[in-house]
């Protein structure tokens, strides 16, 4: 999206701002563990560094998976 300067003032001497468009999001995930794999699916990290926050993840807090 690009933003352009406003240089017109409207009624009142208030500046008038683009209107943005708002983004649908995805429907929120099912866990915890689905929020971490849709993470590592989209953040295009390597599979080793992946499974090594997988581990990480299990040991540290999340046991539940």
């Amino acid at each position: 999206m690009t933003i352009e300067p406003v240089t017109e003032l409207g009624a009142g001497d208030a500046l008038r701002l683009p209107h943005a468009r708002g983004v649908p999001l995805p429907a929120p995930p099912a866990s915890y563990t689905a929020a971490v794999e849709r993470y590592l699916t989209g953040a295009g990290i390597a599979k080793p560094s992946a499974r090594i926050y997988r581990i990480s993840r299990t040991t540290w807090g999340d046991a539940r998976r």
